[in-house]
């Protein structure tokens, strides 16, 4: 498994309140494979920064920006900076 993380910060909080309601009602259409599972996290030391984590089953999902990331990116950029970063599960993850 992978993660896709697309983080944005805005000029003002309530434009990520804003995103993160469009977020929960978001369905990419034409998808041939959507994501595992996808989540929402805001920032808790700067509130007007939101990050959405998106992630992909490796043997289905080349390890690379998707169209579904990208898309969220574009989306997020019309309201502030977008940082977008791709993440590997190592071998040291623990589970409870």
């Amino acid at each position: 498994m992978w993660i896709e993380a697309i983080t944005v910060r805005t000029a003002r909080l309530g434009q990520c309140v804003q995103l993160l309601e469009d977020m929960a009602a978001f369905r990419e259409q034409g998808a041939i494979a959507g994501p595992l599972w996808f989540a929402c996290y805001r920032n808790l030391e700067v509130e007007n920064e939101i990050c959405v984590h998106l992630a992909w089953k490796a043997e289905f999902q080349v390890m690379a920006r998707t169209d579904c990331g990208l898309l969220i990116a574009r989306r997020f950029a019309r309201h502030g900076l977008v940082h977008h970063t791709l993440w590997k599960q190592t071998a040291y993850t623990c589970f409870k």
